[in-house]
């Protein structure tokens, strides 16, 4: 979805341009649901994704004295596969195209 064409336009951008100029949202642009039971992981995935840092070129991943430090203050214990998840995510995250990405 980030991907830019030649033109520095992002096929996300000409969804958006599709679904305003006809008013029907292509189904590209609709979120798949999530799946039953991964609500809390993903919620948590949100927060640690919101505060991530980054090293000057490139978002840093998400590392686990992050995932500690959430617990701690959340009073929250995350259970293995949770952490595991988290960690998945993160690296599905880090992975994707961005709208800066050229290829």
């Amino acid at each position: 979805m980030g991907r830019c064409d030649k033109d520095g336009t992002t096929f996300r951008q000409h969804l958006e341009a599709v679904a305003q100029a006809t008013g029907a949202t292509p189904p590209e642009l609709i979120p798949l649901p999530i799946p039953a039971g991964c609500g809390a992981v993903w919620s948590v995935f949100l927060q640690l994704n919101a505060r991530r840092g980054n090293n000057g070129m490139a978002a840093s991943p998400i590392e686990l004295a992050d995932i500690v430090a959430w617990q701690q203050l959340m009073g929250v214990a995350l259970t293995s596969w949770e952490i595991e998840t988290l960690l998945q995510l993160d690296s599905v995250a880090l992975a994707a195209p961005t709208s800066m990405d050229k290829t």
